[in-house]
């Protein structure tokens, strides 16, 4: 067990962090954390404040399946 806070928050920040990049397609970097120059960190702060954010998979699924490969049945 971690015993300061800060730490404690740093290591659960980044492991919400990693869950939402697995989530919604975006490419994990632990040193984007905190970074809001990076696209995948500031589409994680704004789901964090409730904004909905397009999901990447949906997107690629979109443009691999029509687009590139046809229907996959």
């Amino acid at each position: 067990m971690i015993k300061n806070q800060n730490v404690n928050r740093v290591f659960n920040d980044l492991e919400n962090f990693k869950a939402f990049c697995v989530e919604y397609g975006f490419p994990f970097n632990e040193a984007d954390l905190y970074r809001k120059d990076k696209h995948a960190y500031s589409q994680f702060e704004r789901v964090r404040r409730g904004d909905k954010i397009p999901n990447n998979w949906d997107i690629d699924d979109k443009l691999f399946n029509e687009k590139n490969y046809g229907s996959v049945q």
